[in-house]
C-alpha cells in the first residue's frame, strides 16, 4: 500500500519543472566549488589547462559541502510543504502573516550587522535572514488576503488595503536597511493583483507613478548632492585662499565670503542629510544611479560593475572554461560566489554556458506560468503566481546587474547562488508550486 502511494506521488509530480531545478543546482554547486578557488599566478598556469573532469577534483569544496547540506534541509522543508494541501497551509495566514512581522522585528533588536545591513538572526551555531523567508510567507498569506477579495480589486481605494498589508513588512524589510528584497515584495504584490483581477491600467497607472516618483527622488539627490561637493570644495578653497592672503583687507573679505558660503554649506548639508534619513541613504542612491556610467567611480560604487563586465566580456562564445576565469581565480571580481556569479558563469563557461543557464531558467519558469494556469482555483493560481513572479524579478534583476543594464541591489541568483537562507527558501518555494500542481484536480494518495 505504501510503495503505490508514493508511486502514484512520484508519478503527480511536475518532472520537467523538477529536472530543471535540480540541473540548475547541479551547474551552480560546479560553479560555487570554482568560484571559492583563489589562485596564484603559478597554481592558476598549473590547472587552467587539466581536463575538465580533473578540474573537478581541484574545486573548493568547503563552501560546496555547506551549500549540499543547505540543500538537504530544504529539500525536506519542499517535501512538507508539498505534503500539506495548499488550502491548510492558506488557513493559517494570520498567524503565519503575524509570524513574519514578529520574526522582522526581531532583526531590528536582536538582527546581526554584516556588509552595512542589520540582516542576520544567530541561533546557536546557525545563521539564518528572515527577509528570505518572509517573501515566501508573504505569498502565502497575500494569496489568502486577495483570495477573499475576489471581483472586488476594480478601484484604487480597493487596493489600498492591499498596499497596506504589503506595506508593513516591506518597512520593517527597508529598515535593516534591504534595498533589494524589498523591490522583490513590491514586484510580487503588483504580479498577484494582476492575476487576482485587478485592472491592468490602474496597475499600469500606479507602476508609472512610482517610477516618475524615482526619478523625482534621484534628481532632488542629484542636486542636493552636488550642491554639497560643490560648497565644500568652495570651504576648502578660500581656506586655502585666506592662508596666502597678504593683506589684512583681502583677509578680511575673505573671511566674510567663508562664513557666508559656510552658512549656505550648512544648510544644503542639512537638507542633504533629512533627505537621506527619510528615503534611501547615500550608498542606496549611489548604487542606484552608477551603473549608467560605472566609470566615473571605478575604484567605489562602480568596481563591482565594471569588474563583472570585464569578466562576462572575456568569456566569449565558448569561455575560458572550468577553473580558467581571471577575474574569478585571481580575486578582481568580488562576491563572486554569492551576488555576483553569474559573472563566473560569463567568465568560464561563455555565452554558450550562460545561454544553457537562461535556457534552463526559461523552463523552470515556463512551467510555473503553467503550473498557474492550470491550478484549481484562484488560491492556487496566486501562490504560484506569486512564486514565479519573485523567481522571475531575481532572475532579471541579479543578471542585469551582472551585465550593467540594472543597479547592484544584492539580489542572489535563485537556485545557483551560495547561501543558505535563499536556497532553504527557494526549494520551499518549489514545494508550494509542486504543491499547486499535484492538486490541480483531486487525486487520491
Amino acid at each position: 500500500m505504501i510503495f503505490l502511494v508514493s508511486k502514484r506521488f512520484v508519478r503527480s509530480l511536475d518532472h520537467t519543472l523538477l529536472l530543471s531545478a535540480a540541473a540548475l543546482i547541479c551547474f551552480s554547486l560546479i560553479t560555487i566549488g570554482s568560484a571559492t578557488l583563489e589562485f596564484t599566478d603559478e597554481s592558476f598556469s598549473r590547472l587552467k589547462d587539466l581536463f575538465f573532469m580533473v578540474k573537478l577534483l581541484h574545486l573548493d569544496y568547503t563552501y560546496v559541502i555547506r551549500q549540499v547540506i543547505w540543500i538537504l534541509a530544504g529539500l525536506l522543508l519542499m517535501a512538507l510543504i508539498m505534503y500539506i494541501p495548499y488550502e491548510d497551509i492558506c488557513k493559517h495566514a494570520r498567524a503565519l502573516y503575524v509570524f513574519n512581522l514578529i520574526m522582522l522585528v526581531a532583526v531590528v533588536f536582536l538582527g546581526r550587522e554584516a556588509l552595512g545591513a542589520q540582516r542576520w538572526i544567530s541561533i546557536g551555531p546557525f545563521t539564518f535572514q528572515p527577509s528570505e523567508f518572509a517573501k515566501l510567507i508573504m505569498i502565502i498569506t497575500l494569496a489568502s488576503f486577495l483570495s477573499a477579495r475576489e471581483g472586488r480589486l476594480d478601484r484604487f481605494r480597493d487596493l489600498l488595503p492591499c498596499f497596506a498589508y504589503v506595506g508593513v513588512p516591506t518597512l520593517l524589510i527597508l529598515m535593516q536597511p534591504d534595498l533589494g528584497t524589498s523591490m522583490v515584495f513590491v514586484a510580487v504584490m503588483f504580479g498577484m493583483l494582476y492575476l487576482a483581477g485587478a485592472r491592468p491600467r490602474l496597475l499600469l497607472a500606479l507602476i508609472g507613478s512610482g517610477l516618475i516618483l524615482m526619478i523625482g527622488l534621484f534628481a532632488l539627490h542629484t542636486y542636493l548632492h552636488k550642491a554639497d561637493v560643490n560648497l565644500e570644495k568652495q570651504l576648502l578653497a578660500l581656506e586655502q585662499q585666506k592662508k596666502v592672503a597678504v593683506s589684512e583687507k583681502d583677509r578680511g573679505e575673505l573671511e566674510k565670503k567663508y562664513q557666508q558660503v559656510e552658512k549656505d554649506y550648512r544648510e544644503v548639508h542639512r537638507r542633504h542629510e533629512s533627505f537621506h534619513r527619510y528615503t534611501l541613504k547615500e550608498y542606496q542612491m549611489t548604487r542606484l544611479t552608477v551603473f549608467l556610467d560605472p566609470q566615473s567611480d571605478l575604484l567605489g560604487a562602480g568596481y563591482h560593475i565594471w569588474q563583472s563586465l570585464i569578466a562576462v566580456g572575456s568569456g566569449g562564445f565558448l569561455g575560458k572554461g572550468l577553473l580558467g576565469g581571471t577575474q574569478s581565480h585571481l580575486t578582481f571580481l568580488p562576491i563572486r560566489h554569492t551576488d555576483f556569479i553569474f559573472s563566473v558563469v560569463g567568465e568560464e563557461f561563455g555565452f554558450l554556458g550562460a545561454g544553457a543557464l537562461l535556457a534552463l531558467y526559461l523552463v523552470f519558469l515556463y512551467r510555473g506560468l503553467k503550473i498557474a494556469s492550470q491550478a484549481r482555483d484562484l488560491q492556487g493560481t496566486l501562490l504560484a503566481g506569486g512564486v514565479v513572479c519573485m523567481f522571475a524579478f531575481h532572475i532579471f534583476v541579479n543578471i542585469g546587474m551582472t551585465i550593467g543594464i540594472m543597479p547592484v541591489t544584492g539580489i542572489p541568483l535563485p537556485l545557483f547562488s551560495y547561501g543558505g537562507s535563499n536556497m532553504v527558501m527557494n526549494l520551499a518555494a518549489l514545494g508550494l508550486l509542486l504543491n499547486v500542481y499535484m492538486r490541480r484536480r483531486k487525486i487520491l494518495f
